[in-house]
């Protein structure tokens, strides 16, 4: 027994039996498969569902052979096996939660998605003990991650057809080789993100390769790897500059000092130099590529796309062999000079210390110097805006803070998976549109309260804790051989406090192979009290028990997906209502709670009812909306859907019932406070002969939801400087409008005077707001002035104006001061 990296299993790789095989197999496929898939990006919507789903599908059979290998494996008790059944408690978490979840279809999900996890942490902790499997799975994970960053590489300089000859059966690339958005467009300039369509996360991934190609580089003895991790060095630091993430360059430096703490002083100066000179190389090369990207990307030139290759091969062919030089001349040599200070407790320390001075220099002069102005604009732009002050960071803030007024009225269990997308509108601090709540934590602690964020910490702290204790007992070789699982899975969860790298399921699953492959590495320690004939029945009854779970659920899931898919198709090509709805019949029977598929449906009938006008339909539409909301109330689409719905019939009283019941979960979306007043106006109009007892309170709840909007506008004034809106929120003439009439209606002509005046338009031709229209300015400025006439004091210069655009409008004005609002 080894007292760092406990091996039961054999270490060299002789007599691996088939099911380590399988697993590694298997393992691996998912590895090299699921990055092509925008990362198995978890977007909450029906369109990125049924790659998830093959994933879990894989997973189920993972844990199927696992189920096997355990059984046939007489394994050590121990705290990593204790750590194995520990990591089952996550996807619990998320079970109790889906019991009261904002969103049973996302919470679905997300129950797999942590079964996915932890079935990969166990299984790793497994076959990483074996030497052999260990190297293969690191030689995996690099592998994949350099494809990905040339991969990146060729889609900035636009030499992509032939990934698409080769590779197109394999990649979600179109007949050019183009992956979508593997260069996206955005208001800050072109950002590189290859597979993942997101910058930050892609800048993230790469921050933690550099790591692992400069840790490779200053370990390996093999020439040929010491040639591959030098020559990557420049097309990664290249890349993360490319994604003009400031998170990415902010955090980066935090990781590095933390990453350099667990080398010894020798190596920490070979990563400084090696990172100085690829760095530099890059820098150099930087605003020819960058220029030649942004024109790529506008006119396809091959001649420009070579001489981008040639500067980008160029400087990393000089690097290489300069990295090449340095550790087979410099490196033993400063390993021998510097074994004296190895020793020393603190030595480890001293060079991060100085290293972070250094840094941070450097940031000051690319930051806050004129240093900045040698960089391409785009990139020095972004740099220049790396503030605490910058939207970005106060978005982000707001975001958190928001999390936990969520947290407050969920707290022990959370809210289920997905919450933060179902429920943030109603909690958030002003109108911003965020499906993620940018940083992992808060998100999990949305989800699963604090008994899930309890699991988690204490999940990753034990992990942490225990590497580092038996890292430092351990020897050189042993370390090394672990090290990469933690450069990865640190990288990522530092990077993740602040963004939602881990909304990627495939990053999510690289996190927990990597946090298994350091529990692989911990020092054993046997549990007592934990008989052996326990656990052999217990591990491999829950592997067992979740891989036919998953199987089943996940083989399910993929038939109403593309069962789904193929409605979709179906309408598209055929128009065929009955063959459509064979198809959408198959997906709804599996997962009757899926909002796209309600939504699909009920659009469905909604078009026959307008066609034929006949009722069954109707109600066929009303009772699948309503059924999909039972399950997912705060579906704002769902709920437009039934307005919709209600409307082609005219049913006013329904279409206010819904947007009464659910104002309180849109606080900020002016379109329906406009919409609700309106009809709770209509309402309280129609109530005068039918509920007159009933009227007022209508009328209350114009003046409430206007009084509501009102303090909303005051509040948004109080925003930080830096930090944006997001969406519109004013009041509008029909809102202001309607507020008026409801005064006017409570006979109360003065306050319906002054809740108009100040959102009058001067010129009643034209509005300074795009969402109104000059019809709705001068039915305010009518109702306005009737008001006015009708407390006995005539605002004689908006009458005028009035007069002034036609003899109609006196006439409307007097109808509107003899209406009455009383019941006769």
């Amino acid at each position: 027994m080894s007292s760092y990296g406990y091996t039961k299993t054999k270490p060299s790789g002789n007599n691996i039996s088939a099911s380590e095989w399988s697993l590694f197999g298997l393992l691996a496929l998912i590895l090299i498969w699921a990055p092509f898939q925008v990362a198995l990006f978890n977007g909450q919507m029906s369109d990125f569902d049924s790659k998830i789903y093959y994933s879990v599908l894989l997973t189920s059979v993972l844990a199927l052979i696992g189920t096997w290998y355990v059984v046939k494996s007489k394994l050590y008790i121990d705290n990593k096996t204790l750590l194995m059944l520990g990591s089952f408690l996550t996807p619990l978490c998320y079970l109790i939660s889906l019991t009261m979840s904002a969103s049973k279809y996302l919470a679905e999900n997300m129950v797999l998605i942590q079964f996915v996890y932890a079935v990969i942490f166990a299984l790793s902790v497994l076959i990483i003990q074996n030497k052999l499997m260990n190297g293969l799975i690191k030689k995996i994970i690099i592998g994949s991650a350099y494809v990905i960053v040339l991969f990146g590489l060729f889609h900035w300089f636009h030499t992509t057809k032939w990934i698409g000859i080769l590779f197109g059966w394999f990649l979600p690339v179109n007949s050019e080789g183009v992956f979508h958005h593997a260069v996206m467009e955005t208001v800050d300039g072109l950002r590189l993100t290859s597979v993942f369509q997101y910058a930050n996360t892609y800048a993230a991934y790469l921050m933690a390769f550099l790591f692992i190609a400069v840790f490779y580089l200053t370990t390996t003895r093999k020439v040929v790897w010491q040639v591959i991790h030098g020559f990557m060095l420049v097309p990664i630091i290249l890349s993360i500059l490319l994604t003009l993430s400031r998170g990415g360059l902010v955090l980066l430096p935090v990781v590095f000092v933390i990453v350099l703490l667990f080398l010894k002083p020798a190596r920490q100066i070979m990563w400084l130099v090696h990172l100085a000179i690829s760095s530099a190389a890059t820098f150099v090369i930087l605003n020819k590529v960058s220029d030649i990207g942004n024109e790529l990307q506008n006119s396809i030139s091959y001649s420009l796309s070579m001489k981008g290759w040639l500067y980008l091969l160029g400087a990393s062919v000089i690097c290489t062999i300069i990295s090449f030089g340095l550790q087979r001349f410099i490196s033993p040599w400063l390993e021998q000079k510097l074994e004296t200070l190895s020793l020393k407790k603190w030595a480890n320390a001293l060079i991060p210390l100085g290293g972070t001075v250094i840094v941070a220099l450097l940031l000051f002069l690319l930051i806050g110097t004129s240093a900045k102005n040698m960089l391409p604009e785009n990139i020095a732009t972004r740099l220049e805006t790396i503030n605490f002050q910058q939207h970005s960071v106060l978005e982000r803030i707001t975001f958190y803070k928001d999390s936990m007024k969520l947290v407050a009225d969920y707290p022990l269990f959370g809210a289920g998976g997905g919450a933060w997308a179902a429920l943030y509108a109603k909690y958030e601090n002003n109108p911003y549109d965020i499906q993620q709540a940018h940083s992992f934590y808060m998100q999990y602690f949305v989800e699963t309260g604090f008994l899930g964020m309890l699991i988690l910490m204490a999940f990753l702290i034990y992990i942490y804790w225990n590497y580092i204790r038996s890292f430092t007992k351990a020897n050189e070789e042993q370390r090394d051989s672990h090290f990469l699982y933690f450069i990865l899975a640190t990288s990522i969860l530092i990077h993740s406090v602040m963004d939602f790298n881990m909304s990627f399921v495939y990053i999510g699953i690289l996190v927990f192979l990597c946090l298994g492959g350091m529990t692989a590495s911990i020092e054993s320690k046997p549990i007592g009290k934990l008989e052996p004939k326990t656990f052999r029945i217990l591990m491999p009854s829950i592997l067992g028990i979740v891989g036919i779970g998953l199987l089943i659920t996940s083989i399910l899931f993929v038939q109403a997906s593309s069962s789904f898919a193929s409605a979709k198709e179906t309408v598209l090509t055929t128009q065929d209502f009955n063959k459509t709805m064979e198809q959408l019949r198959k997906a709804k029977s599996i997962r009757s709670a899926h909002p796209d598929y309600a939504a699909f449906e009920a659009k469905l009938y909604m078009s026959v009812y307008e066609q034929q006008k006949d009722e069954q339909f109707f109600t066929e539409a009303e009772k699948v909306l309503k059924n999909a909301l039972g399950d997912n109330p705060h579906n704002k689409s769902l709920l437009l859907q039934l307005i919709k719905l209600y409307n082609i019939k005219g049913l006013d009283e329904q279409v206010y019932a819904v947007y009464s019941q659910n104002a309180s979960n849109f606080p900020w979306d002016m379109k329906w406070y406009e919409e609700y007043m309106d009809k709770a106006l209509r309402e309280g109009y129609k109530s005068i002969t039918t509920a007159p007892d009933k009227k007022d309170g209508y009328l209350d709840e114009v003046i409430a939801a206007f009084e509501h909007v009102k303090a909303g506008v005051e509040h948004l004034k109080t925003l930080p400087k830096g930090q944006l809106q997001g969406n519109p929120f004013y009041i509008t003439s029909p809102m202001a409008m309607n507020a008026g009439r409801a005064y006017v209606m409570k006979g109360d002509p003065a306050k319906a005077a002054e809740a108009m005046k100040p959102y009058l338009q001067e010129n009643l031709t034209d509005s300074n707001n795009p969402e109104d229209n000059p019809g709705n300015n001068r039915e305010l400025a009518r109702w306005y002035v009737a008001a006015t006439i009708q407390q006995g004091q005539v605002d004689q210069n908006w009458y005028d104006k009035l007069v002034a655009l036609g003899s109609d409008q006196k006439e409307q004005i007097d109808q509107i001061v003899e209406m009455r609002f009383k019941a006769e």
